[in-house]
């Protein structure tokens, strides 16, 4: 029957994955690019055009189906029992408009979660930035690199398709007592503070304060590219107004497809950075505090939740 065929292929009759068609398998199963979860599909195996439709072939497509829509949208999107959903050994298969609409959904919602599982906390990686003062008017910049790097193309696609995502939390501490490094300890661990980056959304900064010159929030993994770019950027709010061009910014990148179902990469790079002028009024040598923070960061892990499907990825480890 080439109806079920779509609701569980995409129209394929060979158990492969179809992207043209909506279909259940291609979000369920393997999948391609940002649809797919990893999950066994066994239980809706595609039929020959002309053959019947078992009871149990249905019930294996309604179970998985449901399945699916609870994951993504909790239990009360889930299909009733009764009409065609609860079909038995003989019965006709007259109508099918709800799990077709509940298939065109479930892709549409394929990097959607209801809710999400385990965090595993990470431990805070500590770098040193320093900075001598200086009576150059050039812009003095710092910056270093965190990654967070998975098993393998497929294991980033099932933790993020799924409802997965990485937390930052960032800290710092003024080690000298000027105060240029306490303004830059302000604007990353109370402006900046922290963020996300999940499947399609992100987050770009948690804190409060200063001037936001970028807050993204759909700089999710999917829109990553192998180029830097801007997750959160702010300036400076200090009272004293030769501060407040310094800025901090965060910017992500990945290093581009891997495997053979269209990820988006392995390997996450953060690359943290501040910028800030040189020495405004040259007979005022407090203008140019030297700076030394011990700035850290912080990933925790937020796995996708597994009520509903099993764990298909490994966590990523970060460096």
């Amino acid at each position: 029957m080439i109806d079920y065929n779509y609701l569980t292929w995409g129209g394929n009759s060979t158990n492969t994955y179809s992207g043209t068609i909506d279909n259940l398998a291609m979000v369920w199963g393997t999948g391609i690019g940002y649809k797919g979860y990893g999950q066994t599909v066994s239980p809706i195996s595609a039929t020959t055009q002309g053959t019947t439709v078992t009871a149990t072939q249905w019930a294996g497509l309604v179970y998985l189906v449901n399945k699916t829509l609870g994951h993504q949208s909790g239990a009360g999107a889930q299909l009733a029992t009764g009409s065609n959903i609860g079909i038995t050994a003989g019965a006709t298969i007259a109508a099918f408009a709800n799990v077709l609409t509940a298939v065109t959904t479930i892709n549409t919602n394929a990097n959607t979660a209801a809710t999400t599982g385990t965090t595993t906390t990470g431990s805070v990686l500590t770098t040193a930035l320093t900075q001598a003062g200086t009576n150059s008017t050039a812009a003095q910049t710092q910056s270093f690199t965190r990654t967070i790097t998975f098993a393998s193309g497929d294991a980033a696609r099932y933790f993020f398709n799924a409802g997965g995502k990485i937390n930052y939390v960032i800290t710092a501490t003024n080690n000298n007592g000027t105060l240029r490094s306490a303004d830059l300890v302000t604007n990353w661990a109370t402006n900046l503070a922290g963020g996300f980056i999940a499947g399609s959304t992100s987050d770009g900064k948690t804190g409060t304060g200063g001037t936001v010159n970028t807050d993204a929030t759909t700089l999710g993994y999917w829109a990553l590219t192998t180029s830097d770019q801007t997750l959160a950027q702010i300036t400076s709010s200090n009272y004293r107004y030769e501060y407040n061009t310094d800025f901090t910014r965060i910017q992500v990148k990945t290093n581009g497809v891997q495997g053979a179902s269209a990820d988006n990469g392995t390997v996450i790079t953060f690359t943290f950075d501040y910028s800030m002028a040189g020495q405004i009024v040259a007979q005022a040598a407090n203008f140019n505090d030297a700076v030394d923070v011990t700035f850290g960061v912080r990933f925790d892990i937020v796995e996708p939740a597994v009520t509903y499907i099993a764990k298909t990825w490994t966590n990523p480890s970060i460096a």
